[in-house]
């Protein structure tokens, strides 16, 4: 069976413009209703789909009409999704727009068997550190020892011990964006509790 947007795709890698507006009209609203279930932020699910399309766009010419449109610009919406997570552990603006919703996350609601299922996923890239990593990490972040309590007490330099702390953090991150798949919200929370 011919798949179902093979005309539409063919004629937007051709620059048609009227193609373009169809498919955005065919599956901008289901991405973004997934994108907000993800996210829960309006704003920047909206934000979102426009990136998306806009990659769309930019990306015409390399679009094959025999793919799987849905699937592709899934994976596009998806990707910028991921990349906008991993834009607000550093940035405060985007930061506060994800807190907002995760604040409001109470105990007893669904989202917190996904959050356990998070801390879960935390544990298990804790546990791939190296060694040393590891035991750096756990002081620091989950002892709460100063860097320099932990130098002292490693025989390390404060510099190594930042060092170690960075590379956790970075490992620990891709380890649960890799790993995770539900809640964008309550990855952020536990993201968020890493620090930099």
């Amino acid at each position: 069976m011919e798949n179902p947007d093979y005309f539409c795709v063919k004629c937007l890698a051709e620059g048609d413009e009227e193609a373009f507006v169809a498919l955005y009209n065919k599956y901008h609203r289901k991405l973004y209703y997934s994108a907000l279930k993800m996210i829960r932020s309006e704003t920047l699910a909206q934000d979102v789909i426009q990136n998306t399309f806009l990659k769309l766009w930019d990306m015409r010419t390399t679009l094959d009409p025999k793919r799987n449109f849905s699937a592709y610009i899934s994976v596009i919406c998806r990707n910028i999704i991921f990349d906008l997570f991993k834009q607000a552990t550093n940035e405060e603006s985007i930061k506060k727009e994800l807190q907002q919703f995760a604040d409001v996350i109470e105990p007893d609601q669904e989202d917190d068997d996904f959050y356990d299922a998070y801390k879960g996923l935390l544990d298990k890239a804790i546990a791939n550190l190296p060694p040393q990593r590891r035991m750096v990490f756990e002081s620091c972040k989950l002892q709460e020892k100063s860097y320099d309590e932990v130098a002292r007490s490693m025989k390390i330099s404060r510099s190594t011990v930042q060092d170690h702390i960075v590379k956790a953090n970075k490992s620990i991150r891709e380890y649960l964006l890799t790993h995770g798949s539900y809640s964008f919200t309550i990855l952020f929370v536990i993201l968020s509790k890493l620090g930099n």
